[in-house]
């Protein structure tokens, strides 16, 4: 609920007093990603390699995301708050079949930019995230293990990244950095399906890389945020 009340103060904030703003914006967007977890190390190693231990890296799937934007330029700044879902996915190969690694989150983004050229920008800004719990696939709720692996539901990320815009619609590429490594947990997997038994998930910090488009819904000209609702000539819906 924080975040929320943060977002619409500084909506209300650039409305009321960034006096030299030029335009409105709102869109949608969409994209995929990949994402970075941490090792996972066999204490007993596994059936295949015969060994006292075993490393396994995972492997990035593509996720997807889903969101809209508020978007409000003065100038060659603009202020871009975002609503984002995102999914995550990637997986280990263990020596008798893969695991899946899964999670979503909800994402608030509050992000600050400029245009260096046109039609290319950059940004930055922080990242509120709010995650659902995360899926790997074999592993037990045993003595050992209370099930995991576990990730803080509500973390702080950082994002830098580069847009370019043509007319309405807008490429993104973004990198997200964790502020806050994992610690490291022990998991109890399955060994008879996948062949390998307690393991420990290394310390990682997340990231997250993705390559979004997007697009101005409803567009002003600055002179008034209600402009985006008026069929004038300071109509904001690009389809007339």
């Amino acid at each position: 609920m924080k975040a929320i009340y943060l977002l619409l103060a500084l909506c209300i904030y650039c409305n009321s007093s960034i006096s030299f703003s030029q335009e409105y914006a709102f869109g949608l967007k969409g994209g995929l990603n990949t994402n970075s977890i941490g090792d996972i190390n066999s204490r007993g190693g596994s059936i295949a390699a015969g060994k006292a231990d075993e490393l396994f890296s995972p492997k990035q799937d593509i996720g997807y995301l889903i969101g809209g934007y508020f978007m409000i330029e003065f100038k060659r700044f603009f202020i871009r708050p975002e609503l984002n879902y995102v999914d995550l996915q990637n997986h280990y190969d263990f020596p008798r079949r893969k695991s899946k690694w899964t999670t979503s989150k909800f994402e608030i983004p509050l992000l600050v930019g400029y245009e260096i050229v046109k039609p290319v920008s950059v940004y930055a800004g922080p990242n509120l995230n709010f995650f659902d719990e995360i899926q790997l696939e074999g592993v037990q709720v045993t003595s050992y293990s209370d099930g995991g692996p576990d990730i803080d539901r509500n973390t702080v990320g950082l994002n830098i990244g580069v847009m370019v815009r043509y007319n309405r619609f807008n490429i993104d590429l973004r990198y997200e950095m964790g502020t806050k490594q994992t610690e490291e947990e022990l998991l109890d997997i399955n060994n008879g399906a996948f062949g390998v038994n307690l393991a420990d998930l290394r310390a990682y910090t997340p990231s997250t890389l993705s390559l979004s488009l997007s697009i101005d819904i409803f567009r002003t000209d600055g002179k008034s945020i209600s402009d985006l609702f008026k069929n004038d000539g300071n109509c904001g819906c690009p389809y007339k």
